[in-house]
C-alpha cells in the first residue's frame, strides 16, 4: 500500500511542480470550471430547452455520479494534496476539503459518456476534454492521480450500469 502511495505522490508531485508554468495554470485554472457545477448547470438548463431528452438524461446521469462521489468522499475524508503537502502549488482552496473522488472529473466524465450515446461522432473528443479536466485537478494541487481514476472508475462503472439494466429517463 504505501508503494502505491508514493507512486501516488510521486506522479502528483511531477505534474503539479515539473510541469507547472504560469501559462498552463492559467488555462487549466479556466478549464478546470468545464466540470464544475455552474457549466453543468448552465449547460442541462440549455439542453432542456433545446432537446428535452438529452437534458434530463444528463441531469439524471450527473445526478447519480454526483452523489455516489460525495457519499464516497463522506465515507472517506481523504485531504487534498495541498492541505497534507506544504509545497503544493495551489493558489486557491476549495470549499470541500476531500479529495477522493474527484467530482468534477465524474461530472465531465459522466458529461461525455452521455453526451458520446447521443452524438456518437462528438465521442472522443467528449472523452479527451473530460481527460483534461480530471489532468487539470492534478496539476492544480487539487487531487492525487487516485482521485481522479477512481473517479473515472466510479464513473465509467455507474454509466455501464445505466446502460447493462437500459434504464430511460425519457
Amino acid at each position: 500500500m504505501n508503494l502505491l502511495r508514493d507512486i501516488d505522490v510521486k506522479i502528483l508531485f511531477f505534474i503539479n511542480k515539473r510541469l507547472h508554468n504560469k501559462y498552463l495554470h492559467q488555462f487549466f485554472r479556466l478549464y478546470t470550471e468545464f466540470g464544475g457545477v455552474i457549466f453543468y448547470s448552465l449547460l442541462i438548463i440549455f439542453l432542456f430547452l433545446t432537446n428535452k431528452n438529452i437534458g434530463i438524461s444528463l441531469l439524471i446521469n450527473i445526478f447519480i455520479s454526483q452523489f455516489i462521489v460525495h457519499g464516497l468522499k463522506f465515507v472517506i475524508h481523504r485531504p487534498r494534496p495541498y492541505v497534507t503537502y506544504e509545497e503544493i502549488i495551489n493558489r486557491k482552496a476549495s470549499k470541500d476539503i476531500n479529495a477522493f473522488p474527484s467530482a468534477h472529473t465524474a461530472s465531465s466524465l459522466m458529461a461525455a459518456l452521455t453526451l458520446g450515446e447521443f452524438f456518437p461522432v462528438w465521442r472522443i473528443p467528449l472523452i479527451i476534454g473530460a481527460v483534461l479536466v480530471a489532468f487539470s485537478r492534478i496539476y492544480l494541487g487539487y487531487h492525487y492521480p487516485s482521485d481522479v481514476l477512481g473517479s473515472m472508475g466510479i464513473t465509467i462503472l455507474s454509466f455501464l450500469a445505466i446502460q447493462l439494466f437500459n434504464i430511460s429517463w425519457l
